[in-house]
């Protein structure tokens, strides 16, 4: 672990929600290369999703795991605002590829045993409820399936949500395959979850989530008008790739809080 992280001792001590997404833009703006291949390749793979199905999906979301990966470590890495712009000036699509590629696969890898796993055990859930899955036929038929794992499906998303942050930094300091597939595997680690309720983590993932849940409502709100849902993709990709970049801020000043 290094001692001194300037960069993000101060995005944490002063205004942390400011800075967090200060830092996200200054990534999106500085260097609009980088931006602008990055979202035109998001959006390329997301229009032949329909079309090429995981060909595609896999692909996006390794990539998008990549451009996370990437930015959580120039962000970690830099000492103070001038080295990171530095970084940033110098960033280029291909070297975030080249040099994260294997830990992102690994990731991905991880992240696709885990939902496999999480589908199994909600699988059971509704098989031990006495639903017979085999007889329904309508979508009305699906009600009481929705209801009986509503409940169990928010509180594991917030779970999820309150400790994501930490998992991801694990993951963004991964340096091969197989440290990147264990990487997810953390979210069990009752180390990372004592450490997530340590110093002002609580505090600034409370807010976070918060930021995020208003965003999102807003966004569904603005891409529901008429006129905006005719290009509602291309927005969506905009979105998602400050969501990315955002949460890979969110991260690192979270990791660095509980490193305090």
């Amino acid at each position: 672990m290094q001692e001194q992280r300037y960069l993000l001792d101060e995005a944490r001590a002063s205004e942390p929600i400011k800075n967090t997404l200060r830092l996200t833009w200054e990534f999106i703006v500085l260097n609009k290369k980088f931006t602008l291949t990055a979202m035109t390749l998001l959006l390329i793979l997301n229009i032949l999703i329909p079309y090429l199905g995981l060909l595609a999906i896999v692909p996006s979301s390794v990539f998008s795991l990549i451009i996370q990966i990437y930015f959580s470590k120039l962000v970690y890495n830099s000492q103070d605002i001038e080295e990171f712009i530095e970084s940033i000036k110098g960033s280029k699509v291909e070297e975030a590829v080249s040099k994260n590629a294997f830990v992102a696969v690994g990731a991905y890898v991880a992240w696709v045993v885990l939902f496999v796993a999480l589908l199994f055990v909600l699988g059971l859930v509704v098989k031990n409820s006495g639903v017979h899955l085999e007889s329904i036929k309508t979508v009305e038929e699906l009600m009481p399936i929705a209801q009986i794992l509503f409940l169990p499906v928010v509180i594991l998303t917030l779970f999820v949500s309150y400790i994501h942050p930490l998992v991801l930094s694990n993951i963004a300091l991964a340096e091969d395959f197989k440290e990147g597939f264990l990487a997810p595997f953390t979210i069990f680690s009752p180390a990372l979850w004592r450490a997530s309720f340590k110093n002002g983590y609580p505090k600034y993932i409370v807010m976070i989530m918060g930021l995020t849940f208003l965003g999102a409502l807003l966004l569904g709100i603005f891409i529901s008008l008429p006129i905006i849902n005719i290009v509602a993709g291309f927005i969506f990709i905009v979105v998602m790739y400050g969501y990315m970049v955002f949460n890979s801020v969110v991260a690192m000043v979270a990791r660095r809080v509980v490193e305090s």
